[in-house]
C-alpha cells in the first residue's frame, strides 16, 4: 500500500509529517478559500464606506433642501409682489394715461409728455417718460405725492426747474419719470447690461 511507509515511520516523523500536512492544508485553505473571501470583505467594506459617505451627503442635502425650498418660496412671493408693482407691456399705455391724468389733476400745465425707448437691463427694462410742464411749487409737490401713491412703481429720474414767473409763481419743470418692466423669463441676456 501507498501509505504503509507512513504507518511504519517512527512517531516523531509522523508528527512532523502531520504538522507539514496540517500546514499545507491550512495554507491551501487560506490561499484558496479565505484569501478571496477577505478580498471580497475588503471590497465590501470600501463600498460600504463610500455608501455611508453618500448617505451622509444625502442627509446634509436633505437638511439644506428644506431651507432652499423656503428660500425659493420667499423669492417667488417677492417676485409675485414685484410683478404686481411693475406694469406688464400691455399695461404701459394705460399707465401713460394715468400719469398724464395725475399731472392734469395736480394742476400741471403739461406741454410735453413723451415716452422714450425702453432701456434693457438683465432682469428688467426701464421705460423713461419725459414730461415738461408749468406749475407752482405746491402743484409739483401734489403731483409727486399722487405719483408715489400709484400701485405701480414710477420713479423720478432727472428733473430741472427753471425760472419763476413773478405774477403767477409758476416754474418750468422738465422731468424724466421712469417705470419698469420685468423682462420675460428666459429672455436673452443684454450685453453690457448693469444689474
Amino acid at each position: 500500500m501507498a501509505f504503509e511507509f507512513i504507518t511504519r515511520a517512527p512517531r516523531p516523523q509522523k508528527i512532523a509529517l502531520g504538522v507539514m500536512l496540517l500546514v499545507v492544508v491550512g495554507g491551501g485553505g487560506y490561499y484558496f478559500l479565505l484569501n478571496p473571501q477577505m478580498a471580497e470583505v475588503d471590497r465590501l467594506r470600501k463600498e460600504t464606506s463610500e455608501l455611508d459617505a453618500k448617505v451622509l451627503q444625502g442627509r446634509v442635502e436633505s437638511r439644506n433642501l428644506a431651507r432652499f425650498e423656503a428660500m425659493t418660496k420667499e423669492l417667488e412671493r417677492r417676485l409675485l409682489a414685484a410683478r404686481e408693482r411693475l406694469p406688464a407691456e400691455k399695461e404701459i399705455p394705460g399707465l401713460y394715461r394715468q400719469i398724464s391724468d395725475l399731472a392734469t389733476r395736480a394742476g400741471l400745465a403739461v406741454s410735453l409728455f413723451q415716452p422714450r425707448a425702453q432701456q434693457l437691463k438683465d432682469y428688467y427694462a426701464e421705460v423713461p417718460i419725459v414730461l415738461t410742464a408749468q406749475a407752482g411749487y405746491h402743484q409739483l409737490g401734489a403731483f409727486f405725492e399722487k405719483l408715489a401713491r400709484l400701485p405701480r412703481i414710477v420713479t423720478l429720474g432727472d428733473f430741472k426747474l427753471q425760472g419763476v414767473s413773478p405774477p403767477t409763481g409758476n416754474m418750468l419743470a422738465e422731468l424724466t419719470l421712469v417705470t419698469y418692466l420685468l423682462r420675460p423669463e428666459g429672455a436673452p441676456p443684454v450685453p453690457g447690461a448693469k444689474r
